[in-house]
């Protein structure tokens, strides 16, 4: 950690975010989680006789993972996970997953025409 005079710290992770910053991440967070639903939505339904049950397990799986991998990597840089940014971030990630599933059911449950189990 690096000190100003004085002896205040100026770690950057710890500093306030810029709104557009904020925005910025939030918005490429979102991205990336409808990316992974997508990938992993279609990688699951790909097997015959896939169920939404097991989609809605996946899901919460993989939500766990990022989440894990996010702390870890966050920890690593010496980042507060707990940090308002990080938990801004965070929930935009995770409620874009879910949605971006959610819609993936949705439409398949449309196009198979009759109700997924």
């Amino acid at each position: 950690m690096s000190k100003r005079r004085g002896g205040k710290n100026t770690d950057p992770h710890r500093q306030p975010m810029p709104n557009e910053a904020l925005a910025t991440y939030v918005a490429l967070g979102r991205q990336l989680a409808t990316q992974m639903a997508e990938t992993n939505f279609r990688s699951l339904t790909a097997e015959p006789g896939w169920t939404a049950a097991q989609v809605e397990v996946a899901t919460e799986h993989a939500i766990a993972r990022m989440d894990i991998g996010a702390r870890d990597l966050l920890n690593e840089k010496g980042a507060d996970h707990g940090a308002e940014h990080w938990q801004a971030i965070w929930k935009a990630m995770e409620g874009s997953y879910r949605e971006a599933t959610a819609a993936l059911l949705r439409d398949a449950n449309i196009r198979a025409g009759d109700p997924l189990q």
